[in-house]
């Protein structure tokens, strides 16, 4: 696959990984914090979760905003707007030291986010061929990845001699490098595009209206996508407890968990594409199908949850769940929106599905500690199963007319 993709579109796919990373390490950074923050204000982890859960809002309505506005105006200028803001955020942070005030700076820093991921998916998809926008959109979704590994591992130590308010100003810092490269280097990578909305003579964009039937794989699309955030991000947030409680496993090998998790989701985004590009080139039915194998784990995971198991098989387990939901993330968050090409709405589209993830996140937060207080964790997983299922059946209702909008709109 390699040797067919040209020079430029290789550094386009890494630059956008970098961005990512860049966008990542500004996100996420708080939260790796939390303890550490809590310990310090003398507060309670419920008081500052209020601050992790605006930027979790703004970053999902953001994503809407930013998909309508990526249409609109250069793809490359809301990246750079985004990292800047995100950056600026980062550092006013540190001088933030009331909960109020950490609130708001942090969902500026949500929104900030926000006007990344929607215009990327529209730069790839014009600056890319097909084959170049599969290779770059693995390594995009690559970033996330390796950013939240560094922090795992590098933050514990950071935190043994600096201060976590030092800790994001070295973050703003990274953020801002990686900002000053892009500038460098965009201009003589994005020079003219392989396609985007056609213009006519008086420089207005033409587009290709859609057709009436694709809305409604579109909206099942979208239900698919809450499912998918409901177990990536539950299954991730509640499997350090699941662990502790079953096994009772220190809450400092919490750490070795995300990383193994985030490890398992680089391997996944590239088999998965694989996947796709060699069996299942229907994205929404390759979707199906990894709902189905995340069914099995699940399934798996509560027969040796009630039978008895050891901690190695049950971390694997949900680790592959995990990565199953990042595969479906790739097929309908990454490749679908680029399917949107002639209506000149990829970047509205990848906003408005990516929005969907954090539906479904927000659900399970809440939704799945409920259940593992009130249930256990037996009936919990079970629910993983039902959800998995439910997933898998969407996406096949969805298969056949998006098959039809591909063969009659997207690919004619």
């Amino acid at each position: 696959m390699t040797q067919q993709l040209r020079p430029r579109a290789k550094w386009i796919a890494w630059m956008c990984m970098i961005v990512y990373f860049a966008s990542y390490i500004m996100r996420i950074n708080f939260t790796v914090l939390l303890v550490k923050v809590c310990s310090d204000m003398q507060v309670e982890k419920t008081a500052l979760a209020v601050v992790v859960t605006g930027l979790t809002v703004t970053y999902g309505i953001g994503q809407i905003v930013s998909g309508f506005i990526g249409d609109k105006i250069r793809p490359q200028l809301l990246l750079s707007a985004g990292l800047a803001s995100a950056g600026l955020c980062n550092i006013a942070l540190f001088f933030c030291h009331s909960i109020p005030l950490m609130t708001v700076v942090w969902c500026l820093n949500g929104f900030s986010h926000a006007l990344m991921w929607p215009p990327m998916v529209r730069l790839m998809s014009m600056y890319l061929t097909d084959e170049e926008y599969g290779y770059a959109a693995v390594r995009a979704s690559w970033g996330s990845s390796f950013a939240t590994i560094v922090l795992y591992l590098v933050c514990p130590l950071l935190l043994q001699v600096l201060h976590w308010r030092v800790i994001l100003l070295l973050c703003a810092g990274v953020g801002l490098g990686i900002l000053a490269l892009w500038l460098a280097v965009n201009p003589k990578l994005l020079t003219e595009p392989l396609r985007d909305a056609p213009k006519a003579k008086n420089g207005a964009a033409q587009t290709a209206a859609l057709p009436g039937f694709v809305y409604l794989p579109i909206g099942l699309i979208m239900l698919g996508i809450v499912l998918q955030g409901i177990l990536r991000d539950g299954v991730t947030n509640w499997m350090p407890s699941y662990l502790l409680e079953t096994f009772r496993l220190p809450e400092e090998n919490a750490i070795i968990v995300t990383v193994v998790l985030a490890l398992f989701s680089v391997v996944s985004f590239a088999a998965f594409d694989l996947l796709h590009r060699k069996l299942f080139k229907n994205e929404v039915f390759c979707s199906a199908v990894i709902f189905i194998a995340s069914a099995l784990c699940s399934a798996a995971l509560y027969f040796a949850n009630t039978l008895g198991t050891t901690v190695a098989f049950s971390a694997l387990l949900m680790a592959v769940v995990v990565a199953c939901m990042h595969g479906i993330n790739l097929m309908l968050i990454t490749v679908v929106p680029k399917r949107f090409a002639k209506s000149g709405k990829v970047s509205t589209y990848s906003g408005l599905l990516n929005s969907c993830t954090y539906v479904g996140a927000a659900l399970s937060t809440y939704g799945f500690a409920v259940l593992a207080d009130h249930f256990g964790w037996s009936f919990t997983i079970l629910t993983w199963v039902a959800v998995s299922i439910a997933g898998a059946a969407v996406c096949l209702l969805a298969t056949r007319p998006w098959q039809r909008f591909r063969k009659e709109y997207a690919d004619n």
